[in-house]
């Protein structure tokens, strides 16, 4: 199995304040289903995700990096398809109670459909 391309390194990620405070200045918004998916281009030739899953949508630990890896997961499948935009995704009350092929296909969809509104504007 090659996998090629699919890892997640740190060039991948929004790691520093201003990076997230960039997106969140003028982001392009989409979600339901217990997550909202900020977009914003950036002038790379790759995808960046941020992730900000919360104590109040998922109380123990272990549900909050069950969301981040799926997350995480599903960017790294899609990120070909992506192209030049940062991501954030903001977790709700509900989401740690969903299974997980259902929140990988959620993140599959979010994902997608931010990063489709970004380069419409």
């Amino acid at each position: 199995m090659n996998t090629a391309g699919t890892g997640f390194p740190k060039t991948l990620r929004l790691l520093r304040a201003p990076q997230f405070e960039h997106v969140f200045a003028q982001a392009r918004k989409t979600g339901g289903s217990g997550l909202t998916v900020l977009a914003r281009c950036n002038d790379l030739s790759h995808p960046r995700l941020g992730l900000i899953i919360s104590k109040r949508s998922a109380r123990a630990a272990v549900a909050r990096n069950r969301i981040k890896r799926l997350a995480r997961e599903a960017f790294r499948h899609l990120q070909d398809r992506l192209g030049g935009v940062d991501l954030i995704i903001l977790s709700r009350p509900g989401l740690a109670e969903r299974d997980n092929p259902i929140l990988s296909g959620i993140f599959s969809k979010y994902l997608l459909d931010a990063a489709s509104r970004c380069r419409r504007s």
